[in-house]
């Protein structure tokens, strides 16, 4: 899959690609079972609330701005959450059999690019704690390098054991062939 115009997220011409691996649908799951609840204990809470704050206003209208209030609050929710699972499935991890490349989206106008290439990968750790990763499958997937390069550190990886194994086999094959640091 060679790029006409190659970039640091892209694949370079001679270059195999291995696996892109994007981050666990879990990670989103959390964010939307807290804004869940969260959206719903707001809701109770301002119907409660509306009678006492609007006292001098008849009961139906009381109802009526407590509907409109919870309805605006929901559309603002829902694009919120749009706007984050965009933000999140957006980062991402592309193996391929020279280089391994970090793309993580941190906010709608901050992305962190890495590249490092295979001869620079020292160690692979896969890490799943807990009940829930261990039923759901995902976990940390921390690649370590070489020298003074920042670690790569994907969270919510799905597979982590499999991808670990993956890189691996990747950087083994890239070393068989006596390739050197570019």
């Amino acid at each position: 899959m060679a790029n006409e115009e190659h970039t640091i997220e892209g694949v370079a011409p001679g270059e195999n690609m291995l696996h892109v691996v994007h981050r666990s649908f879990v990670g989103l799951l959390l964010v939307y079972i807290q804004v869940g609840v969260g959206f719903i204990a707001g809701a109770v809470l301002l119907y409660f609330l509306t009678p006492v704050v609007f006292s001098d206003i008849e009961t139906s209208r009381q109802n009526l701005y407590a509907s409109v209030a919870v309805g605006l609050i929901a559309v603002l929710l829902w694009l919120v959450l749009l706007i984050y699972t965009y933000i999140y499935r957006q980062s991402k991890l592309i193996i391929t059999d020279k280089n391994l490349t970090q793309v993580l989206q941190q906010g709608l106008f901050n992305r962190k690019v890495s590249e490092l290439s295979m001869s620079n990968v020292e160690d692979v750790t896969a890490n799943q704690r807990g009940v829930f990763a261990s039923i759901f499958g995902y976990g940390n997937l921390n690649v370590e390098t070489a020298g003074e390069q920042n670690n790569f550190n994907f969270k919510f990886c799905p597979k982590p054991n499999f991808y670990g194994r993956i890189i691996l086999d990747a950087r083994q094959a890239y070393i068989d062939t006596g390739r050197t640091n570019p």
